[in-house]
């Protein structure tokens, strides 16, 4: 035991050690209720960021499940090598060195691992945060089948996500049969959308 305090609490790994009981304590207040977990950060925080993510092979998942991932594997790295080959070298600048290295290879290793880790996982993440339709529809182009749409009455045919849905929709702007159009807002009371026609709605686009 004294061995693995020893290890575990010296430079290189305290590093790890440190980022690791961070993300520990994260998931603690998270599983406590205090805090929320969010499947989204990694994406929006900023473009660059999520174009690193896409290309390390970690997007798809929660950033904090991310970055658990990382510290644990990047720590059992930085520790089972420096438990190995920590005693052969000498204090001083050599054993600074050496100590970077371990560094820079922990996380080489930890993000090949979370990479590999996180591919399975991304279906599950994926069904458990999709959006709800009155969400993922809005601006999806549908085709008038009633006689026409008023803001009252009126029926479309949209397509989303390879299957066709028969929605009740409703229009300012009078349409008939056949008529291009685009979702815009769901209606919640009715459970309708309003729609615009596509070329109205194509102008408003080129406009903005």
């Amino acid at each position: 035991m004294e061995t693995f305090f020893a290890v575990a609490f010296s430079f290189p790994t305290a590093v790890f050690s440190v980022l690791l009981c961070v993300a520990i304590i994260y998931w603690l207040i998270s599983l406590s209720g205090m805090g929320d977990v969010d499947a989204e950060g990694d994406i929006d925080a900023s473009g660059d960021f999520s174009g690193l993510m896409v290309t390390l092979g970690l997007q798809g998942v929660p950033l904090p499940l991310v970055l658990t991932l990382l510290f644990l594997i990047s720590w059992l790295t930085s520790y089972f090598i420096d438990l190995a080959f920590g005693a052969l070298v000498p204090a001083g600048l050599l054993h600074w060195l050496y100590a970077l290295a371990i560094i820079a290879v922990a996380l080489v290793v930890g993000v090949l691992g979370t990479s590999l880790l996180v591919r399975p996982l991304r279906p599950l993440f994926r069904r458990a945060y999709r959006q709800p339709l009155q969400k993922r529809i809005i601006g999806t182009p549908c085709v008038v089948i009633s006689s026409t749409v008023t803001e009252t009455a009126g029926r479309a045919d949209a397509i989303l996500d390879g299957a066709h849905l028969v929605l009740q929709v409703r229009s300012h702007t009078p349409l008939s049969h056949r008529e291009r159009a685009v979702l815009i807002e769901h209606i919640p009371d009715n459970n309708a959308w309003w729609v615009v026609s596509e070329s109205e709605f194509l102008s408003t686009e080129s406009a903005g």
